[in-house]
């Protein structure tokens, strides 16, 4: 058996450096907000030495270096929408990054988030997120850098840009598109969501796509003719019946019925196990995993490897017809869909191993019968089998209700269950069915397990122990390091002369 400490030792130091590296971002990030003035309601600030800082989501502060306070303003041009652009003497920021060659005394917002100053344009998110440009290995010495010596603080997180070939813009939907005039005449022309083109997109005719319920979907638009997720265009074409299934564990769903196609974001479902539907509903109340069924078994999208997974070969004989909550009826049969969680314990407290969504077989003995709905359906539904009645759960394990399906131990509390909803009269509440839970008198069902889809987190965190020994060690010298920064800093601070009066900002 070969030697395992050189591995052991590599992963103890990998993620020692790491956990450093995050650690110092935590105490090299914070900053005293005695220091810096709001400028208004933007997103920007002010310091009493006349400097600019624009403050990006996660990231902190950052200086717009070289701008002068007093010939500063913020664009405002939307609201909300737009505190994260302003311009100095030289440059339009969007937030602490120019929008380089975008000259700021022609500039002006042409709306949902894109400017231009005649002859090029920019859209300028007002969302932060992660900068991707920004390499794993520079981001820690960078870090380093700025923890320890004072060096620029790593630009981990940004406003997101994007320059725009076109000028003569108009702003079309929501924030984020836009189409050249040219293409809302009729004459042809380009069409943007983000600053990045929708190719082959009719201007006119851009609209969003719907839901089973009607309601405008967020990011998937169509022109009657192509389908596009963002700025994706999609292989699937618009029909009546396509709508967006699912917003599901931060993953949109679209579904076109008629051929059975599947998207998850912009990515299409393997079309070989086409067509897929979802007869398991769409409600996240008990389930960690949205499921499909499609050609031969049940399938999944694993969010984490952008991948399509199979749960299983397909159990079912006919067709998935819903009964109530997470309850199913195929081939005279009765299914639920129910979630674990498998957490471990180890020296250093417990962790998440996995997450399962489990479809079980409910044994009965004769049709349904419908006692009554929980809170007008909301908690939930009452059903009896034989001789046998049963709670079926609608408001998931979010509200503490670890199981899908409860057997009533205690027929006192059917009518406490059913009692019609009265807004004059104090009504049953999810504590009311917690407790009937603790107490017993709802007691889990018991079925027969079908099958699974899993999502396992296990050998994430093998080695807590030393690392957090290696860490602990690190982290103490970081944070002596930063404290030595931050005293030289201070006596810097307290021999800067602050200016008189009031620091005054064009708008």
């Amino acid at each position: 058996m070969k030697d395992k400490k050189p591995i052991l030792l590599c992963l103890f130091a990998l993620f020692a450096v790491l956990f450093t590296v995050f650690f110092m971002v935590y105490v090299a990030s914070y900053e005293e907000e005695n220091d810096f003035t709001q400028i208004g309601n933007s997103e920007f600030y002010v310091t009493p030495q006349g400097k600019i800082y624009a403050l990006i989501p996660s990231g902190g502060k950052f200086e717009l270096k070289g701008v002068r306070a007093d010939k500063f303003r913020v664009f405002a041009s939307e609201g909300y929408r737009g505190r994260n652009v302003g311009m100095g003497e030289n440059a339009v920021y969007c937030g602490n990054l120019a929008m380089t060659r975008l000259e700021p005394s022609r500039a002006r917002a042409i709306g949902n988030g894109y400017f231009t100053d005649g002859e090029i344009s920019y859209f300028c998110s007002d969302v932060g997120e992660r900068n991707y440009e920004l390499g794993g290995f520079t981001e820690m010495v960078q870090t380093m850098a700025y923890a320890i010596f004072g060096a620029d603080k790593p630009q981990s997180y940004i406003y997101k840009t994007e320059r725009v070939s076109s000028v003569n813009l108009a702003p079309i939907l929501d924030f984020g598109f836009a189409a050249e005039k040219a293409a809302l005449g009729g004459e042809g022309g380009r069409v943007y969501f983000e600053g990045k083109q929708l190719e082959g997109a009719d201007a006119r005719a851009l609209r969003y796509v719907l839901d089973a319920r009607g309601r405008t979907s967020d990011f998937y638009v169509t022109d009657g003719r192509n389908v596009y997720f963002k700025s994706s265009r999609l292989a699937v074409k618009f029909t009546a019946e396509l709508h967006e299934a699912a917003y599901f564990n931060g993953l949109h769903y679209l579904l076109e019925p008629v051929s059975g196609a599947v998207y998850a974001d912009e990515h299409e479902f393997a079309p070989k196990f086409a067509p897929y539907s979802l007869p398991f509903g769409v409600s996240g109340a008990h389930a960690y995993h949205l499921l499909f069924r499609g050609k031969g078994g049940i399938y999944f999208w694993k969010r984490e490897s952008g991948e399509l997974k199979r749960a299983a070969d397909e159990p079912f004989t006919g067709e998935i017809s819903p009964l109530a909550g997470s309850v199913f009826i195929s081939g005279g049969q009765t299914y639920f869909v129910q979630s674990r969680e498998v957490w471990h314990r180890n020296k250093s407290g417990r962790r998440l191993s996995s997450r399962h969504t489990e479809l079980f077989r409910l044994e009965t003995s004769e049709q349904w019968r419908k006692i009554g709905l929980v809170r007008n359906g909301i908690y939930g539904a009452v059903y009896a089998n034989g001789d046998k009645i049963y709670y079926f759960d609608a408001m998931g394990t979010g509200q503490m209700i670890d199981a899908s399906v409860y057997e009533i131990a205690d027929t006192d509390v059917i009518e406490i269950l059913t009692r019609p909803y009265d807004p004059r009269r104090q009504n049953i509440s999810g504590a009311d069915i917690r407790k009937m839970i603790k107490d017993e008198r709802l007691v889990p069902a018991q079925g027969e397990l079908v099958f699974e889809a899993v999502t396992s987190y296990d050998g994430v965190e093998r080695y807590y122990l030393w690392i957090f020994l290696g860490v602990a060690i690190l982290a103490a010298i970081a944070s002596k390091a930063y404290e030595y920064k931050n005293r030289a800093k201070a006596v810097e601070n307290e021999a800067v002369t602050k200016p008189r009066g009031k620091v005054k900002f064009r708008r």
